[in-house]
């Protein structure tokens, strides 16, 4: 079976998301700090009157920072039960078509040193695409951190 994906960039590599739980792609746009989050939490933007929490895959996965650039965008995501959270990356690659045979486990041992994200190595020739799973970018202390973050600015 075939798997859709949408390709992203941070700094030279390249990773994507299942098209299933990506809900939109937007341009960087004004994001509000939020004092008490964590570091890899950048802050929140309103998007149509949903408070959206956005993270910095750079800070979450210990990628030097860098500069933003006019390719920057916000892939809003969904992580678990319909709770969506914005994720800042250097560019938008594109969909891709990943063949059953493309797909592939992560190697051994690298879920259990801090790759637990890692849901799949997709092949495209000699190009290597690292599938990411939401749900798993954070643990559940951190999910329900970032849900409070939303319900606290809300109902601010």
């Amino acid at each position: 079976m075939e798997k859709k994906i949408v390709g992203f960039q941070l700094r030279e590599e390249e990773f994507a998301f299942d098209i299933m739980k990506v809900v939109e792609i937007i341009k960087l746009k004004e994001i509000t700090e939020v004092p008490t989050a964590p570091s890899f939490v950048e802050g929140v933007i309103n998007l149509r009157g949903k408070i959206v929490p956005i993270i910095d895959l750079r800070k979450r996965f210990n990628v030097d920072a860098g500069s933003r650039d006019k390719n920057y965008r916000i892939i809003i995501i969904e992580i678990e039960k319909k709770q969506i959270a914005g994720v800042m990356v250097d560019g938008v690659t594109k969909v891709m078509n990943a063949a059953e045979e493309q797909v592939l486990p992560p190697p051994a041992g690298v879920t259990e040193t801090g790759g637990r994200y890692i849901e799949a190595i997709i092949k495209f020739g000699e190009r290597i695409v690292v599938l990411l799973d939401p749900a798993k970018i954070f643990s559940e202390e951190e999910q329900e951190g970032l849900m409070k973050i939303s319900q606290t600015v809300e109902g601010a």
